[in-house]
């Protein structure tokens, strides 16, 4: 039987034109999207060709190991709460002029 369990952890791969400035901004891009999103964790995964080109892609992590060492399946996220990462995502200031309070 598996045990679920919801979805805490994210890969977000930026758009290919944006791809330099989000890892030049990564950290404090994560920083702000786990402040914006409190207990959830994410990370950002180079460029792959996955979604739309132009859009921020937001991918749940889905398995995690058990404490037997099995693979175990998470909930999917609810789609409401992927967009709005994703929107999260757009509004960040790639260039650090705008601070946001989380």
């Amino acid at each position: 039987m598996a045990i679920e369990r919801e979805v805490l952890s994210f890969i977000i791969v930026p758009p290919y034109a944006q791809r330099a400035a989000v890892t030049a901004a990564k950290e404090r891009f994560e920083d702000y999207l786990s402040r914006r999103f409190p207990g959830y964790d994410f990370t950002v995964g180079p460029f792959a060709p996955v979604g739309d080109e132009d859009e921020f892609c937001v991918l749940p992590v889905m398995n995690y190991p058990g404490p037997n060492g099995e693979s175990y399946m998470c909930d999917p996220p609810k789609r409401w709460f992927v967009q709005d990462i994703a929107d999260a995502c757009r509004q960040f200031d790639l260039k650090g002029l705008r601070h946001f309070a989380a």
